[in-house]
């Protein structure tokens, strides 16, 4: 299982020995989308935290604990378990940051490493690459960060480029990333046009019954070849004003058992035709690698005419793509 979700998704991971603990972040091949998220684990450990928590959380309570208030009995593993975090491969703002904050103004080891970044960063050392702290962990995701609405750092944009090798090309139509709706294909029914670049003006999922009740839905596929940690998804509003409010974004591994990653309760964000939308996926479910995803409306919309039918013309997907 990912690194990731293990250590997010329960925190009984801090009931594990020091020894144990230290020898599962050696691993070979163990399997992270960050170094940051090896650092919050490793703090949470020595915590014995029952709950989640982060680098920023534990440097928000050392303004006003010592180290061995905080840590305890283990804060002399953290000499031991610190150095097992690969900072340099942590961005150069982030480790400016952390070199003027409460952690390594307290904490002697962790100050120390990050200035060893910093100065590996800035001067690029080429004779200490070839050490383990120095290189990147063994993992087959591609990180796809959300940067803005409409960006070209997606997924159906990676895929349409072949993961940056040639031009873009529609995903649907070179038939590697399939969409499909709620209701048959049609003119205004396009699954091409939500992985366009193109706007398009009339662009819907009608409803269908399922279960007893009324829904409608957009499901990307990427394939049995690919699957994606999402952590943030944009939508466009075509050029109607049929808003949704209420909606959940989901995810699935055979497409047909869902799991809510977002779920949307009186959203108001849509608002204007032809608007883009973007919203984060947070907690445990964004480690969970998925092939495919949804967009399913599970009540009406602000149109009275007909509050069904689920009003998009582009979706976009970001996170950690395998």
């Amino acid at each position: 299982m990912h690194f990731d979700y293990c250590t997010t998704a329960s925190s009984d991971f801090v009931l594990l020995d020091e020894s144990t603990f230290s020898n599962i972040l050696q691993h070979q091949d163990l399997t992270v989308t960050s170094e940051e998220k090896v650092l919050n684990a490793i703090l949470m450990w020595g915590l014995q935290a029952n709950e989640l928590s982060n680098w920023e959380m534990v440097d928000n309570m050392l303004s006003n604990m010592t180290p061995e208030d905080l840590f305890g009995t283990r804060i002399q593993s953290l000499n031991v378990l610190l150095p097992l975090v690969r900072f340099s491969l942590l961005p150069l703002p982030l480790l400016k940051k952390m070199e003027k904050n409460n952690l390594s103004m307290k904490i002697r080891i962790f100050y120390h490493l990050v200035q060893e970044a910093i100065t590996f960063l800035e001067a690029s050392y080429p004779t200490s690459a070839s050490h383990p702290k120095f290189q990147h962990r063994k993992s087959s995701f591609k990180e796809l960060q959300y940067i803005r609405d409409g960006d070209s750092n997606g997924v159906l944009y990676c895929v349409g480029t072949s993961y940056g090798k040639h031009q873009w090309v529609n995903p649907v139509l070179a038939k590697k990333i399939s969409i499909m709706a709620s209701n048959p294909v049609s003119r205004y029914t396009d699954p091409k046009v939500l992985a366009s670049r193109t706007y398009q003006g009339t662009s819907f999922a009608g409803p269908r019954i399922e279960d007893g009740k009324n829904c409608s839905w957009w499901m990307v596929d990427l394939g049995v070849d690919h699957q994606l940690m999402c952590n943030y998804y944009t939508l466009r509003q075509d050029g109607s004003k049929a808003f949704m409010r209420y909606w959940n974004f989901q995810g699935s591994s055979d497409g047909k058992s869902w799991t809510n990653l977002r779920v949307h309760e009186n959203d108001q964000t849509l608002s204007k035709p032809g608007q883009f939308a973007s919203w984060p996926v947070t907690g445990p479910n964004a480690l969970l690698p998925f092939r495919y995803f949804r967009v399913a409306l599970v009540a009406p919309t602000t149109d009275d005419m007909n509050p069904w039918t689920l009003c998009i013309c582009f979706l976009e997907l970001y996170g950690y793509l395998h």
